[in-house]
């Protein structure tokens, strides 16, 4: 019964908009073969909804970084599946929040839980201004990790707050969610980078894979990044350098988690060459978000190309492997109507 109700209500959606533009007699529906008609009508063999193609903008994390590789995989699937077709632009995991809810240029984005519900209510870095036309697209149950790796002595974040002139260190770009994220933890030892900056250390605003080359380069001696695991170009970069991985004070970071909404969790020992021990850090949960004025039949649409294409997406980006559609729906924020009708006539709702 649910499953039937929420494809009766994707149909009346189309019908709705249907009506609006039609100034035709309304006796033609008896003539149309009634209400089981319409809805097969709406639908095509393959159980997308009819739409008119549309054209939007995506906007991912670092240009060539994980997420605008996991943006073009999306784009391919969504041109091969139905009549979408997007752009991607670079951004970052609080700033999309905003860019999203704005609309206009940029229609749909990447973020993570604890981003999208602090915009959504106009908390922390979003100055009290709600995004009312902010919505969930899908949860891509992709826990990405605070991760910090240093060719230096350090052994703690507290280590480098005391000794911060030898400090060299690459922190993601401005308003991406590892410099936030780190900024926040510092937060809690009544510092913050760019407060290190002026005491001597070396802060560069620089993308993971452009500090890892930096690190191999001697540029820096410390990154800090986001990401799920593994993170390639660590990965590379520890093919020819040995790093050591550092834990997060376990009650400084569970205070943060609790403010901010994040987790506090851990990167498995092995998960890199020369990390033996389990390592203590924040970590969050990607999601897609998308603005309230996108057609519904989009949103519907692009919400079951997600959910029924994973192994699509899997070969493109290995961090799809933790999708999983009985989760899709649990983003934090309110869905989009389309995307919700979708996730009810497939039973994840």
């Amino acid at each position: 019964m649910k499953k039937f109700l929420a494809m009766l209500l994707a149909a009346c959606m189309v019908l709705s908009l249907a009506a609006c533009g039609s100034k035709e007699d309304p006796k033609q529906d008896d003539q149309q073969g009634g209400a089981q008609d319409t809805q097969e009508a709406q639908f095509d063999e393959n159980g997308y909804m009819k739409m008119d193609e549309s054209y939007l903008s995506m906007a991912a994390g670092s240009a060539g970084g994980g997420w605008y590789v996991m943006g073009a995989a999306m784009n391919d699937l969504f041109e091969r599946n139905m009549n979408v077709h997007m752009t991607l632009i670079p951004g970052g995991g609080s700033t999309n929040p905003t860019l999203v809810n704005e609309g206009g240029d940029v229609q749909i984005g990447f973020t993570y839980i604890a981003n999208a519900t602090a915009a959504a209510e106009g908390k922390y870095d979003y100055d009290g201004a709600k995004c009312e036309n902010l919505k969930a697209l899908a949860c891509l149950n992709i826990r990405q990790y605070l991760g910090i790796t240093t060719s230096a002595d350090y052994t703690s974040v507290e280590d480098m707050v005391a000794n911060p002139k030898g400090l060299k260190i690459a922190v993601g770009p401005r308003g991406g969610g590892n410099e936030i994220m780190l900024n926040r933890y510092l937060e809690q030892l009544d510092t913050s980078l760019d407060e290190l900056a002026a005491q001597g250390a070396d802060v560069q605003y620089i993308s993971a894979s452009e500090g890892y080359t930096a690190i191999k380069d001697g540029n820096v001696n410390t990154c800090n990044y986001q990401a799920a695991i593994p993170l390639s170009s660590l990965v590379e970069a520890l093919a020819s350098l040995k790093m050591n991985f550092i834990s997060l004070d376990q009650a400084t970071a569970e205070k943060v988690a609790d403010i901010y909404g994040y987790s506090y969790d851990y990167i498995p020992a092995g998960s890199y060459q020369y990390q033996d021990s389990d390592v203590g850090t924040l970590c969050d949960t990607v999601i897609l978000v998308i603005n309230s004025d996108v057609d519904d039949a989009v949103a519907y649409n692009m919400a079951k190309a997600l959910a029924e294409n994973k192994d699509a997406l899997v070969s493109a980006h290995a961090s799809f492997e933790a999708m999983d559609a009985q989760v899709m729906a649990q983003c934090g924020i309110d869905l989009h109507p389309g995307a919700q009708a979708y996730y009810e006539s497939a039973g994840l709702l």
